[in-house]
């Protein structure tokens, strides 16, 4: 979709958001919620991966409200990266927003924050950073800013990061590497009031605690293979 849209006075390319979503029937209502009030986004492209709760049932709920979403579904889990790529791969937007399924505290105000500057400053991408939400979401970013899975940037970077490296928990490193080794004109939008549960609470404790183990090892995959990729 290459229509473009008007707001305050700036011509905005067309702007699809993608939301990975694994287990996230209680969340992704909410995020959904107030994605559809942001009218300059053009697509709001949902990719179910492999879901075992109601998280497909609530999307398809979702469409009866807006046609601007779609589903997209994976027979079984593939990763956050590979659910990414599905959703860049349906859509022929100019620019891509990327949203997690769990996310507390957003409105609309946040993402038109994380969109705006993209256009009006000339930047290559925007990143979402925690402030003031749940001490654990704001640690986290405080730590690791670069691991921030909300961020908005145009189409045709996305499209060339190493996809290699993007599979499962490596899709945030990939991208920044690629910001990196391009020299990116990239910012952080602090979103005040925003988080999301630590995976500890998705699963049990221990549940949780070997996901975690298993996600940085992936990170540090990733780095690795973005790195070398030329």
């Amino acid at each position: 979709m290459t229509a473009a849209h008007s707001l305050n006075n700036w011509v905005l390319p067309s702007i699809a958001v993608i939301i990975p979503v694994y287990n996230e029937g209680r969340g992704i209502k909410q995020v959904l919620d107030v994605v559809c009030k942001v009218p300059m986004v053009a697509e709001i492209v949902v990719v179910d991966d492999g879901s075992t709760d109601g998280s497909v049932g609530m999307v398809v709920r979702a469409q009866e409200c807006d046609a601007r979403i779609r589903l997209i579904t994976h027979a079984k889990n593939r990763g956050k990266g590979q659910a990414i790529y599905s959703g860049l791969q349906s859509t022929q937007a100019e620019s891509i927003v990327l949203l997690d399924a769990d996310l507390r505290g957003l409105d609309v105000q946040h993402l038109e924050n994380l969109i705006d500057p993209l256009i009006s400053d000339d930047l290559d991408m925007t990143i979402g950073i925690f402030r003031g939400g749940k001490f654990y979401s704001d640690f986290s970013h405080w730590v690791t800013p670069w691991l921030s899975g909300q961020r908005c940037l145009w189409r045709a970077h996305l499209e060339r990061i190493c996809w290699k490296a993007a599979e499962g928990y490596g899709l945030e490193t990939a991208i920044t590497v690629a910001c990196l080794r391009n020299h990116w004109r990239c910012r952080k939008v602090f979103w005040r009031g925003v988080s999301h549960p630590p995976s500890e609470i998705h699963r049990n404790f221990f549940g949780g605690l070997i996901n975690r183990v298993k996600m940085y090892s992936q990170i540090g995959r990733a780095f690795l293979i973005a790195s070398l990729d030329h």
